[in-house]
């Protein structure tokens, strides 16, 4: 992505923020019971990953509209995902084993599954509960992906429109004729939170074309997360105000260090943050050490300690190899010239 929009990291800063604080500051206590209640309940910041899935929308219509080769974006891709994922999963499960997590370990062929970040399809337990959201990234990257294959990108909107109709149908059939969509086929099609990256989608189309049909399928989006989700349409409705201002070039004023700083390490802060960070705040109930603010800042700080290293020497690093590797290589020459052919 040759443009950098700072305010899309800020953003994406402020939901890795807010999931983290949920998990210490709500979810804890909900799997095992504080011995000192945390300073203040966030149980907002669970709905972090609504802004994540919008964010991802954008983004990844964006990678793809300026993609020639559908190899690049493959690459780009897994350079993207897999090494931080790799190195948490092991993190993870070894931190999770040696310092015992109840409720939360798996064994070490579930482990190895999870390397595939394919778990959810093998309804295998995750290493880490927040790798749920991985399962419903990679299905929307496979959805555009396909397009993109069979070059029907450039009719995202009539496909959005009619992938939307298909999300509130579903619903209709579960609510009201008692019809149980099978879990993989929900997952596969996106039919909880499909939604949310068409939305993405739509804003990155605004920002370069502005049509009525562009908001109309806001709207529709919108409708769809209330019918799904009821209430909680009123925070995703923020959301899509941040996001019109961002189009709109209205938000400059989150382009600040800390924020920005937090969207560069947010997927290795997602990652790791959660049972690391329960270790972490069993031993300061166990050392006596908790308090009220210590449990949500002590686990914050060692997760963001933890990401910055794993963004600076793992994901950082790793990514700028493949991807120089991947643009000298032999075989992307070829499929430039055609000799392998172009999509």
């Amino acid at each position: 992505m040759k443009q950098r929009y700072f305010e899309l990291d800020a953003i994406r800063g402020i939901a890795a923020l807010m999931v983290v604080l949920y998990h210490y500051t709500s979810r804890y206590g909900e799997i095992y019971d504080y011995a000192v209640d945390p300073a203040f309940r966030f149980d907002l910041g669970q709905h972090g990953v609504q802004l994540f899935f919008m964010v991802s929308g954008f983004v990844i219509f964006l990678t793809l509209d300026k993609t020639v080769h559908a190899a690049d974006f493959i690459v780009s891709r897994l350079s993207r995902l897999y090494p931080a994922y790799w190195f948490s999963v092991a993190l993870t499960f070894t931190v999770v084993s040696f310092f015992s997590l109840p409720g939360r370990a798996v064994d070490l062929q579930s482990a190895i599954i999870n390397l595939t970040m394919l778990q959810k399809w093998f309804k295998v337990s995750n290493v880490d509960g927040v790798y749920w959201t991985l399962a419903v990234e990679l299905s929307f990257y496979l959805i555009l992906f396909v397009l993109f294959l069979i070059k029907q990108i450039k009719r995202i909107e009539l496909i959005s429109f009619l992938w939307l109709c298909g999300i509130i149908f579903s619903q209709y059939l579960e609510l009201h004729r008692d019809v149980h969509i099978p879990g993989r086929i929900e997952l596969m099609l996106l039919l909880k939170y499909g939604h949310l990256f068409i939305a993405g989608m739509m804003y990155y189309k605004i920002m370069h074309s502005k049509q009525v049909f562009h908001y109309f399928i806001l709207l529709l989006a919108l409708f769809a997360e209330y019918y799904l989700h009821g209430k909680v349409v009123i925070l995703i409705a923020i959301y899509f105000a941040i996001f019109f201002l961002f189009v709109q070039g209205r938000l400059t004023i989150l382009a600040v260090k800390p924020l920005i700083f937090l969207g560069s390490i947010s997927y290795s802060l997602y990652l790791i943050h959660q049972n690391i960070g329960y270790v972490v705040i069993q031993k300061l109930e166990a050392n006596h050490l908790a308090n009220s603010i210590s449990i949500i800042v002590v686990p914050t700080l060692v997760s963001i300690t933890i990401a910055s290293l794993m963004q600076m020497y793992i994901e950082r690093p790793i990514l700028l190899i493949v991807r120089a590797r991947w643009h000298k290589s032999a075989l992307r020459q070829r499929l430039i010239k055609g000799r392998v052919g172009q999509v």
